[in-house]
């Protein structure tokens, strides 16, 4: 006999809608206490809590949350790291996140966003007027938190990315157009021993990019330009050209842009846009659609849809375009490769 008690499997669905916050603030929690790199090997929850001076009982209970999320295993009283927790979330790993994933919290802009009042009385108008380095300001000072969020596993993924290029062996000089702080620059420049790059970004931006070009010894192979990228010059005769995340901001004129990138390359050069890109009517990938709420319910619509990067390339004299949507550590986004 059929219970009439059980409740449809969606209703799983709203209640981890529910369970989400407390799911964050435990992993975060979790990196913050250092757990992770405690538990490369197993130990019971008393020899955790004395190496790492906590009580005892409450890492138990925390522990045991952890299992439950699924980033400990435990057998037998023993705890220790799965994979994924031993990958991500380990200090002394080259693809650690944890700095990454609270940056990315901390910047939803979730927290101090009355979402209802938007909803029911709409923007307050300080969007009205606002594009390219105006609409980017309204975002902060983010230069050091994105130098946190770029380091480890960012840099590295994206490193990978760029490298795996065919033409990665035969470039000599790259831009970081909008490079932030720069470390996923120097860690492509680490890779090609012979090539030069120079990293974009605002003046304010660029004085954070030149500490990290001192802090890995790159002085002498990376340059930093600062400006507007849209009224100032960004250089010339570049093998590669990179842009992650910041043709948002251009989009009231993106052919405008993509035609100055295409001008500030070579012959046969390679221009790579990292981006969202909405589909389904913008409806997925549901992470960019979630994310950029805030935004675009205080009137800064800075959504990208899939295509608009890949047709501006086409429009502005690219050769060819190859697009893929890639699941990285920032969610689903789109790729975009135009060839010059």
């Amino acid at each position: 006999m059929k219970s009439q008690f059980n409740m449809e499997s969606g209703v799983n669905m709203l209640l981890d809608m529910i369970y989400a916050p407390m799911y964050t603030k435990t992993l975060f929690a979790a990196i913050e206490l250092d757990i992770f790199s405690e538990l490369k090997t197993a130990k019971l929850h008393h020899d955790v809590a004395k190496k790492l001076e906590l009580h005892s009982d409450n890492t138990k209970f925390l522990l045991n949350a952890l299992v439950a999320m699924e980033l400990l295993e435990k057998e037998e009283g023993l705890y220790k790291n799965t994979a994924l927790a031993n990958k991500y979330l380990l200090r002394d790993s080259e693809w650690f996140i944890g700095d990454h994933l609270k940056v990315y919290h901390n910047g939803a802009g979730f927290e101090e966003t009355d979402l209802v009042k938007l909803v029911k009385d709409g923007p307050n108008g300080q969007a009205e007027g606002k594009e390219g380095l105006e609409a980017y300001a309204i975002f902060g000072d983010w230069a050091e938190l994105m130098k946190t969020q770029q380091r480890g596993g960012r840099a590295k993924e994206l490193s990978n990315l760029v490298s795996a290029l065919p033409e990665f062996s035969s470039f000599k000089k790259m831009l970081d157009l909008g490079g932030g702080p720069g470390l996923i620059c120097l860690a492509i420049v680490n890779k090609h021993p012979e090539l030069k790059a120079a990293i974009f970004d605002t003046a304010e931006v660029g004085k954070v990019a030149m500490e990290s070009v001192k802090e890995y010894g790159l002085e002498n192979r990376v340059e930093v330009l600062t400006g507007d990228y849209m009224k100032d010059s960004i250089g010339s005769d570049y093998d590669f050209i990179l842009a992650i995340g910041t043709l948002n901001f251009v989009k009231h004129d993106l052919d405008g842009v993509v035609r100055k990138i295409y001008d500030a390359l070579r012959p046969n050069g390679v221009f790579m846009c990292i981006s969202d890109g909405l589909t389904c009517e913008d409806t997925s990938p549901k992470n960019m659609v979630i994310s950029w709420l805030p935004s675009v319910l205080k009137g800064f619509d800075f959504q990208l849809r899939q295509g608009e990067v890949s047709d501006a390339a086409l429009r502005n004299g690219f050769r060819s375009v190859y697009k893929q949507t890639i699941s990285m550590l920032t969610g689903d986004m789109d790729v975009d490769i135009a060839r010059k």
